[in-house]
């Protein structure tokens, strides 16, 4: 014999305490709006499981009246909670309609003989709302490798089956005329099974949050605010994940000062997010940008030869002369000096000092060159001094 009483105000006090836990942070600024959807859905989910032993002990017909409409708006609510955490931009009043217009069969359903048909009809709408959630955690998990979203997997999917299996035997008549006090067989247990996994997952969304807010701080220590290239942090992290042949590049923005002096530091801030985009595009798949220090760009190139690094070099310099057009005046030479080093990467700090001495070499070249150019005529264009290693041997 299971005690389904005792199981319903589990799961009240369970539910009501989860939304609580989400709502005053979201009351008092520190959590979004998914966090108020998600509260108040416990909570509400909470009332509605109260309720029903209320009910039981001798409460009116209003209860059931009002009762299992609450419960759909209880699950809306949980669905757009997380569904508001998945993507803070979407609309909710559609979702909100929906459960409502599905409430309307329940107003009209309120004698003990009808219990069968609100438990399986509650069942139901339970079984699609989870599974929704669970659709919705898959992608976060993937989205943002999100480990925690696996964990409402876990919680969410399970009931999936088991309110379909309920609402089968509700419907066939299996459950008798009372939801609580001591049941047993089948219909008992799968009341009390998806209640062992209610009683877990109303906490699930912070375990989310609190995995998101890791990786945003991560983020944010390892990479530059400016470029978000990533820093010595970041090239620290994955200094010892680096192994096998590679390349390394060191980049430098010549005529960074003058560029500074005579347009702005927005004109700087803006051709050094633009030598970033174009190295990212540029470099190979594995390769990755770093921001080494003011004008200065490290990008490690796994698996790359000294063919591979010339031509990223090369086209890193091409992005970099089209985007500049839009930001340097059409007298200011504008150029990228480009030093390279291959070996293997589990010496990639002395790679680094190779490519910093080979590009030092290229930019006393490309200095003479931009006092050449200086004296020549006028150019209607950024120069095409855009000095690589696959320009210099």
């Amino acid at each position: 014999m299971l005690d389904l009483s005792t199981m319903y105000v589990m799961v009240a006090l369970a539910s009501i305490v989860a939304g609580v836990i989400h709502v005053v942070p979201w009351a008092t600024g520190r959590f979004d709006s998914s966090a108020a959807w998600w509260g108040f859905g416990h909570i509400l989910l909470g009332i509605t499981a109260g309720a029903a032993v209320f009910r039981e002990m001798g409460g009116g017909d209003y209860i059931v009246w009002l009762g299992n409409p609450l419960a759909v708006v209880a699950y809306a609510a949980i669905f757009i909670g997380l569904r508001t955490f998945a993507y803070p931009d979407s609309g909710n009043r559609l979702i909100l309609a929906a459960a409502l217009v599905a409430a309307i069969p329940l107003f009209f359903s309120v004698s003990t003989a009808e219990l069968g048909f609100r438990v399986g009809y509650l069942s139901i709408l339970r079984a699609l709302f989870d599974c929704a959630i669970v659709l919705i955690a898959i992608r976060l998990a993937r989205r943002e490798s999100l480990h925690s979203a696996w964990i409402v997997v876990a919680l969410f999917a399970p009931t999936v089956p088991l309110f379909i299996a309920r609402a089968w035997s509700a419907f066939n008549g299996d459950i008798g005329t009372s939801l609580i006090g001591l049941k047993h067989g089948a219909a008992a247990w799968l009341t009390v099974l998806p209640i062992s996994f209610i009683l877990f997952r109303g906490v699930s969304l912070l375990t989310m949050d609190a995995e998101r807010g890791h990786q945003l701080l991560s983020t944010l220590l390892e990479r530059d605010p400016l470029t978000n290239a990533l820093n010595r942090a970041g090239f620290d992290r994955r200094l010892a994940k680096w192994r096998g042949e590679g390349a390394v590049l060191m980049i430098d923005l010549d005529q960074f000062k003058p560029l500074n002096d005579r347009c702005g530091h927005a004109a700087g801030d803006a051709a050094l997010v633009a030598l970033v985009r174009a190295a990212s595009a540029a470099v190979p798949r594995g390769g990755l940008v770093f921001r080494w220090g003011g004008d200065e760009f490290v990008c490690v190139l796994p698996g790359t030869d000294q063919a591979g690094a010339d031509a990223t070099a090369a086209a890193i310099a091409v992005r970099y002369a089209h985007a500049m057009t839009a930001i340097a005046p059409p007298d200011l030479p504008i150029a990228l000096s480009i030093g390279s080093a291959t070996g293997t990467l589990d010496r990639v700090t002395d790679l680094i000092d190779e490519a910093d001495r080979d590009m030092y070499g290229i930019k006393q070249r490309n200095r003479v060159e931009a006092l050449s150019t200086q004296r020549s005529v006028a150019e209607t264009g950024p120069s095409s001094g855009l000095i690589s290693h696959a320009q210099h041997g």
